[in-house]
């Protein structure tokens, strides 16, 4: 299913018909009473959630593909049977925020719970909402809640501010909390710390503060458990005989919507592309991102050129006072990273970084730092992303992946990765926002001079 940035859903439907058949999450006080006091509220938080975790700039805590313009928190716990958790919060200054649940065994994306699809507390106010005041430091709590069932079949039977964490056979939950561009001056949770859980068990009782860490066994880690493609199974599609010079990229980069791992691999490595493959996410991938990946090899060329439309997101890291109300979409990035050996992220550039023309286009050059020609520079209109200095992170230096995300299309926009629909259609769906590129050599790109466009 699209996810898209419809404004209320769920939220307002619920709202409008009175539902009162589940749980009540709140009650018209600040949440830090709720759980009894801040300080007990902040200690549930500190013992529960471990992070920032999956971090590029850090080397031994860097999988999942992750995006440097994203902080990442996780929890792995245990919820006893018939019980529920619920999360006192305020809304981060940021772009975005949200709560997912995983598979423990696959790792794939269960269920999400975003900043649009939460509903403040009494007196509050959502600040994501479409031209919503944002940046002011008050009224912005919210309740939410977890639940060990399986997300309803028909999205219209959910319970509002309800993360669904249900796997059948499974009593392990794993949660990632993200928080995306932090409005500038504010710490890594968008100055407003973490979720704080209190533990609800089926006979009535309430758990908070640190017990609660302790009733639902949480691990404090510095990573869940994370799958990479064994190092054998790796080098045997990476070095197959006979493949053509810059082997999995291509002359000319060709750019694929990514639906899951399998087919993911089996595209690039083995040419098996066609078909109607599922679309269930990656490992820890978010449900309201969708992605197109492109092979780059230095074998084809020193510099590799991209040019493209930039979809028109909204403008926060300045601490912008509103929301913007027609966005594209939420969120895009474009970033280098290794391979499927590692799953390393390298670098990223997000939407408020591009330089672009002004009807939006942008170019971006991709090289080594010591190949970065010296008129690719914001000041001449050309935007530089490294590629890998570790290549695939597997033992060969030319390659890199470079993974774009797209967040939250708005209703009307149209040429989104959630467009997409079977392998192949990417260029006819995302028209001029799916990059075209070429490679060149540095002295070529400058000997451009300031004619680059």
């Amino acid at each position: 299913m699209r996810s898209r940035l419809t404004g209320l859903g769920v939220i307002a439907a619920a709202l409008a018909l009175g539902i009162t058949s589940f749980p009540p999450l709140t009650r018209p006080v600040e949440a830090a009473e709720r759980s009894g006091s801040a300080d007990s509220g902040a200690a549930a938080a500190a013992c529960f959630w471990f992070g920032p975790t999956s971090r590029i700039v850090d080397s031994d805590d860097n999988y999942a593909f992750p995006d440097s313009g994203a902080r990442y928190w996780g929890a792995d716990f245990t919820l006893p049977h018939g019980a529920r958790l619920t999360f006192d919060g305020a809304f981060a200054h940021a772009r975005y925020q949200s709560l997912n649940s995983y598979n423990s065994e696959t790792h794939g994306p269960t269920d999400a719970l975003n900043d649009v699809s939460t509903a403040p507390d009494p007196g509050s106010r959502n600040p994501y909402l479409p031209n919503a005041l944002r940046a002011g430091n008050g009224h912005r709590s919210y309740t939410a809640q977890l639940v060990g069932e399986q997300p309803p079949a028909d999205p219209a039977d959910r319970a509002p501010n309800t993360l669904y964490a249900g796997v059948p056979g499974q009593q392990q939950v794993v949660l990632a909390y993200r928080v995306y561009l932090p409005d500038r001056g504010k710490d890594a949770t968008g100055g407003v710390g973490l979720p704080r859980p209190t533990l609800h068990l089926a006979d009535g009782r309430t758990v908070t503060g640190r017990a609660v860490c302790d009733a639902v066994q949480a691990q404090q880690q510095t990573q869940p458990p994370v799958t990479h493609l064994p190092p054998s199974t790796y080098q045997a599609l990476r070095d197959q005989p006979g493949k053509p010079v810059g082997f999995p990229a291509d002359p000319t980069p060709v750019w694929r919507a990514y639906y899951n791992s399998p087919f993911a691999v089996g595209c690039v490595y083995q040419g098996k592309c066609s078909g109607t493959p599922p679309r269930s996410g990656g490992q820890y991938s978010n449900k309201d991102n969708q992605y197109v990946s492109a092979y780059a090899s230095r074998a084809l060329g020193k510099v590799l050129v991209l040019r493209g439309k930039l979809p028109v997101t909204p403008a926060t890291v300045r601490r912008d006072p509103f929301m913007r109300g027609n966005p594209d979409m939420r969120y895009w990035s474009i970033c280098s990273n290794e391979s499927y050996a590692t799953t390393r992220g390298v670098a990223c550039l997000y939407d408020e970084q591009l330089v672009t023309d002004v009807e939006g286009n942008y170019t971006i050059a991709l090289s080594l730092p010591e190949d970065r020609p010296a008129n690719a520079t914001a000041a001449n209109g050309v935007n530089w992303l490294t590629l890998s200095p570790r290549g695939d992170g597997a033992g060969h230096l030319d390659d890199t992946m470079l993974l774009i995300r797209n967040m939250l299309p708005s209703a009307g926009f149209h040429h989104a990765a959630q467009d997409t629909e079977v392998p192949g259609d990417e260029a006819s769906v995302m028209g001029p926002y799916l990059p075209t590129g070429r490679y060149t050599t540095t002295e070529a790109f400058e000997a451009m001079g300031t004619a680059v466009h």
